[in-house]
């Protein structure tokens, strides 16, 4: 995982949590309306993970070319 993909991860759940929590407090008080706010917070997560925004372009080419620039070393050249 790249360093930006975890800070937008971070953001998303950091924007989640709060409709998660709700949702299990919502759940255990009885009221089955919790798993709307569950599936709410998913939502959130699994959108950041899997949906490609226009504004996510330049953020892939520029991984893709630091890529093809840079070399991993190897774990025996060190």
């Amino acid at each position: 995982m790249k360093l930006l993909d975890a800070v937008s991860l971070a953001v998303a759940v950091a924007f989640a949590a709060p409709a998660a929590l709700f949702g299990v407090e919502t759940l255990l008080a009885g009221d089955s309306t919790g798993w709307v706010f569950l599936g709410f917070a998913a939502g959130i997560v699994a959108f950041e993970q899997y949906v490609t925004m226009p504004t996510d372009v330049p953020i892939l080419a520029a991984q893709k070319a630091t890529d093809a620039v840079v070399e991993e070393p190897d774990d025996e050249n060190q």
